[in-house]
């Protein structure tokens, strides 16, 4: 399988470093970051300056983007907007909220381009977003992973546990088409086999 990589919500390219610090093989083919409302787009500046200048570099609102025009690629990654799902927010919406309802040009570009693996980073409070219904708003992510073929894992991380000296618990989802070899070695096993054996989140 190509190393491809398309990279949402990307800032100034966390997730593309992660990859290539593991791997030089991984090959980024299109990127978007886009801060509505600022005349200065400074994290969208840091990852040029970073990563230099590319026609497939987009600085514009994901949601102005025809998906179909994106490359193909086989993983999709993104830490997509938390404000909405965050507790430190007073009347946090959720996925009904100004930038939670970016869920929904995840699920676009999903529909479009079916990347065989997807991987999403959060606050930890999107499972249990919003605080009127509990789990709602990860509900309808599974949902929309599942009625487009997708099998999903997730897990909370803290940073700290892994040597940082900041108490961050991030939510991770992955997830992976049912039709790949992934899918394959995982369909028969038991739930405790896949949390604690050698999987994505192990």
């Amino acid at each position: 399988m190509e190393k491809t990589v398309c990279e949402l919500f990307a800032g100034v390219g966390g997730f593309r470093i992660g990859l290539e610090k593991s791997d030089k093989s991984w090959h980024t083919v299109w990127v978007n970051q886009w801060e509505p409302g600022k005349k200065s787009q400074h994290a969208f500046d840091c990852y040029v300056s970073h990563f230099g200048k590319n026609k497939n570099y987009i600085n514009k609102d994901i949601a102005s983007i025809d998906k179909n025009n994106i490359p193909n690629h086989n993983l999709l990654v993104g830490g997509f907007p938390c404000q909405d799902y965050s507790v430190a927010r007073t009347g946090a919406k959720g996925i009904e909220g100004k930038k939670g309802v970016l869920w929904w040009q995840i699920r676009d570009i999903l529909e479009a381009k079916s990347p065989k693996f997807v991987l999403l980073e959060n606050v930890d409070r999107l499972l249990k977003s919003p605080a009127a219904q509990r789990g709602r708003d990860f509900g309808v992510i599974l949902a929309c992973f599942n009625d487009l073929g997708y099998t999903v894992e997730w897990r909370v991380i803290n940073a700290a546990e892994y040597g940082f000296a900041q108490r961050r618990r991030r939510t991770f989802i992955f997830a992976c088409k049912n039709d790949t070899n992934y899918y394959n070695e995982i369909k028969n096993n038991k739930l405790e086999e896949i949390i604690h054996k050698n999987r994505i989140f192990y």
